[in-house]
This record gives structure tokens, sequence and C-alpha cells, in this order.
């Protein structure tokens, strides 16, 4: 999740006193992760998921300094009509979203869109520190959840497949893309980070993630009013379930320490390495972002990445939940064409 007024959940010099106290005086401690899973997948919205059934396995993975081992989970949906040169396409969420951001994109909306699934295998992982992903790694940042996500395509014995990345999961994708050339055949960005910010550019509650200490201990003071509020700006109406989704995965420490490391690695570290992606790359935007805006973000994407083309949605910052149908039809769109070149690359010199 781009850092925006959701960030409202928490932040005044006030409440974060408050949270230091509760922090010393609580014996309570953070949601586990089986019990966000539980919850989460007990929401009416992602019935779908639940129906299908998620996956998961376990690998190991350098990241950083060290050899981790990992668990994944992950939705596996396998096309139902396939086509011809069809690759899978591998979904990345946000921050701090889950891979249910992507169910009405995978599975169709009744009497708009058959879904992505339709005519090839789709992938959404959940990433670590997100969500119910098992385990933890810390500090996070982007590139140790890029180096994650590299080898999580190699643990689903991925190559040569479509990436696609929203928000956080965006910048997440286009480091994976440029670090693994041979894992990814085409990128796809929407309402995505990566660049750096001038300092009056900074919201004051990112300001605050980013500079107050005790934003890390800012998950006892969830609450369920206060993500509403957050969210409301991002939409025209805000999809049923979604309150308490972001809810529940904000009620555990681990997910929330994620979100604090990521607002405060954010300082467009890479952006000049955009200029080397080799990809075909679709710029999918809401048009009404207000946290990463078309204007002075998505079209600087699709002017910097040598292979890029620009689709807008309306939508806001999640196009993918907002608008999935629309947002499924220019996905798809872009996927088959991409593969139909790598099928007859001949007739698209």
């Amino acid at each position: 999740m781009k850092v925006n007024r959701r960030r409202a959940l928490i932040l005044t010099p006030a409440l974060l006193l408050a949270a230091g106290a509760l922090a010393l005086v609580s014996a309570c401690g953070s949601m586990p992760k089986n019990e966000v899973r539980e919850s989460l997948l007990g929401l009416e919205k992602n019935a779908r998921i639940v129906e299908h059934g998620l996956s998961s396995a376990t690998f190991r993975a350098d990241i950083g300094d060290g050899t981790e081992e990992f668990e994944l989970v992950y939705l596996h949906v396998p096309a139902r009509q396939p086509l011809e040169g069809a690759r899978p396409v591998l979904l990345l969420h946000g921050t701090p979203s889950t891979l249910c951001t992507w169910t009405d994109v995978v599975f169709g909306v009744e009497g708009q869109s058959a879904g992505l699934a339709q005519h090839r295998d789709v992938y959404a992982i959940e990433m670590i520190g997100h969500g119910f992903a098992p385990g933890s790694y810390e500090p996070y940042s982007f590139q140790s959840i890029a180096e994650f996500t590299m080898a999580a395509t190699r643990a689903l014995g991925l190559e040569d497949v479509h990436i696609v990345g929203q928000s956080y999961g965006g910048e997440i994708a286009w480091r994976a893309a440029l670090d693994a050339p041979d894992l990814y055949r085409s990128l796809t960005l929407s309402n995505s980070a990566g660049y750096e910010r001038a300092d009056d550019e900074w919201l004051p509650e990112e300001v605050k993630m980013r500079d107050m200490w005790l934003a890390d201990i800012g998950w006892r003071l969830n609450d369920r009013d206060r993500i509403l509020e957050a969210l409301e700006p991002h939409y025209e109406e805000v999809p049923a379930g979604s309150v308490e989704e972001f809810f529940l995965v904000c009620e555990n420490g681990d997910n929330w320490r994620a979100m604090i490391d990521l607002v405060r690695d954010e300082n467009g570290t890479r952006q000049a390495d955009l200029l080397e992606l080799a990809q075909p790359t679709l710029i999918l935007w809401g048009e009404r972002d207000i946290a990463y805006t078309l204007d002075t973000v998505g079209r600087r994407f699709a002017e910097d990445i040598p292979n890029a083309e620009l689709r807008t949605v309306e939508a806001g910052h999640y196009p993918q939940e907002e608008a999935p149908a629309a947002y499924e039809r220019q996905l798809s769109a872009f996927l088959t064409a991409v593969d139909a070149a790598q099928l007859a690359p001949e007739t698209n010199r």
C-alpha cells in the first residue's frame, strides 16, 4: 500500500505516547498469523479463494547476508481454456494488503469479465511480512522482499512468466524484473512506488512513520474507524469487507513492522536502474490516484522505462479492486500481445 491517508490509522504525537505506555503495561500480544488467516478467509469477499483453496511450499533463499528458510502461501488458479503460448502470470500485492486483493481480477466479475485465469495460469503470492504469510524477516526492505519474490518464483518452478505489482508490490516487482530478467517475460506496474520524493511531498502521516520510533508499535492502536477514514479518499465507495480486512492485517505486529520498514525504505535508491529494464512493460494506472498521481509518477514510469506503454483505468489507488473488470481486460490484452510477439517474433520486427 502506498502511504497515504490510510496512515491516519495511527499517528499523532499524543497517540504515539499512548502507544508507548500501552507497550509497557499491556500483556496482550498481536494477533497470530494463523488467526489472521482464519479471520481473513472467513470474510465473505474472500469466499472464492476459500472455495478454490490455497497452496503452500517451503524453500530456502539467500536474502541479505544469510540463507533463510521460508514457507510460501500462494493462490494458483490453472487456466480454464488455455491459449497457445500463454505464459503464467505472478501477482504481487501492496502493503499492508494480501493476495486477496486480486480476487476479482483472477476469477472475474459476473456479467463483466471472465477473469485472468480464463486463458492462463495465475499465481498470487502472500508476501513475507504481510497478511497471513508465515514467518518473518527483519528489517524488511524492497530489496529483501524482491529477493524473496525471486526465490519464490523459482520454488514454484516458474520461469519466463509475467509479473504484476501494485503499489509497494510494484517496486518489488520491478526490482525482481531487473535482477532476474530470465524469470520474467513482462512487467506490469500499477500505481507503483519507485521514485525519490522531495521533503515537501511527504504527507504528515508519512513523516511520522519515517521519523518517530514509536511508530513501530502503532499496531497497538489499530482501530476500524481510523482505517475507514484512511481508505475513503482512495475509493468512490470503499468495497465491502475492506475495512475489516485491513484491520485484521494490522492486528499482527510483524505485518505492522513490515509496513513501517517499507515506508522508511521508500527513498528512490534504485530509480536510475529503471532505464535498464528490458522487458515489455505495461504501466496500468488508476487515474484518480492521490497517493502516486498519474501525472507525476505514472507518466514518469512510462517515460523512463525503455519498452513501456501507459494505459489507465477509471479508479483510484486500487484499480484492481475498484474497477477489476476494466483492469483485467487491459492487463489480459497486454499479456496476450506479449505472448503473441514471442510466438511470432519475425512479424514484430
